[in-house]
């Protein structure tokens, strides 16, 4: 399980994530279109199957990507070299065979068992509204990643990685708690580090109790924006939510958009500025900055140079449709 360099003992895997295995199905649309068809903008909603072919047969397919939150973070860090596998749960229906081969196509490790297609189960899509300022709405079927259980855990990729990296979004469901809580012990337990994404504000809010309950219980890390911080903190501003999370039993990184990222230290939180620039798309923003800043904690780099590498990965994927940079210019940007 174990590779020795030097004075050194590296496991298999630098990052394994587990979320949920879903399609991101990319489309431009105008602020009518939400308003039209009753959608929250620039949130993640959850859809019926119905609901999301109703959409799908409105909208003009730009892109399609295997995505899902931790996914995305997932391939970044594989584009950058970073040893990684994924955990996740699709069908063999002809998305299920997209995403896994897609995840591969990017070196990513993907050896979840896949469910026969059925009535009952099959991929799970998201269909990402991109409008005018550039902001994303997400409408979500998740399909069978929905089920994700104990039974979808593959305990070698849990005890040999150095770092497990969280999708908030897959914590709905008692099977995927469950199946959270056993990660995080089998990873703990053999010496390596959790990270938690705490994915959208309203993922929190349905999540609050329990999201700070594994905080406390071992989580090493927690990603957020503005936004998922205040929810957390159950405060009414940034300012007041920085201050009380920084009580918080674990180091935090929070993202605020032009403002940069702020990184939580014992004498408070440093902040690492950005350069202001007009989205085309944020989707992936979050994704791109935690593979920036995880890339720096495996390669060695402090927490400001990590902060540094995930504001610049994240500047870059808003400057285009979807989720993904280009390899070449993921590692132009590693300097």
């Amino acid at each position: 399980m174990f590779t020795t360099y030097g004075n050194w003992m590296a496991k298999d895997f630098q990052v394994v994530g587990i979320g949920n295995a879903i399609v991101d199905i990319f489309s431009r649309v105008d602020e009518s279109f939400l308003t039209e068809n009753n959608i929250n903008k620039n949130v993640m909603t959850l859809t019926s199957y119905e609901r999301g072919q109703f959409l799908l047969e409105q909208i003009n397919t730009t892109k399609q990507i295997a995505g899902g939150s931790a996914a995305n973070t997932i391939v970044g860090l594989s584009q950058l070299g970073v040893k990684t596998a994924y955990m996740g749960k699709v069908c063999t229906d002809g998305l299920g065979d997209f995403f896994a081969n897609d995840l591969m196509d990017h070196g990513v490790l993907f050896t979840t068992h896949r469910i026969e297609e059925s009535e009952k189960y099959c991929t799970g899509h998201c269909i990402v509204l991109i409008t005018p300022d550039g902001e994303r709405t997400m409408n979500t079927y998740l399909g069978v990643t929905e089920f994700l259980s104990k039974d979808d855990l593959d305990n070698k990729l849990l005890t040999g990685c150095e770092w497990l990296y969280l999708e908030g979004y897959r914590y709905d469901g008692l099977d995927s708690k469950e199946a959270f809580s056993i990660a995080v012990n089998e990873t703990k337990a053999a010496d390596g580090k959790i990270a938690l994404s705490l994915s959208d504000p309203f993922c929190v809010e349905r999540h609050r109790s329990d999201f700070l309950e594994i905080i406390k219980d071992g989580i090493d890390l927690v990603f957020c924006n503005e936004y998922e911080l205040m929810s957390l903190s159950k405060e009414e501003d940034f300012d007041s939510a920085l201050r009380k999370a920084i009580h918080f039993p674990c180091e935090i990184v929070c993202t605020a958009s032009a403002k940069g990222s702020y990184v939580s230290a014992s004498e408070g939180w440093t902040h690492i500025p950005t350069k202001a620039i007009k989205p085309y798309d944020t989707t992936g923003a979050g994704d791109l900055f935690a593979s920036g800043f995880l890339f720096g904690l495996v390669t060695g780099k402090d927490k400001c140079q990590s902060g540094l590498l995930g504001n610049r990965y994240a500047s870059e994927v808003i400057q285009t449709m979807g989720c993904r940079i280009d390899k070449g210019k993921m590692l132009e940007l590693r300097r």
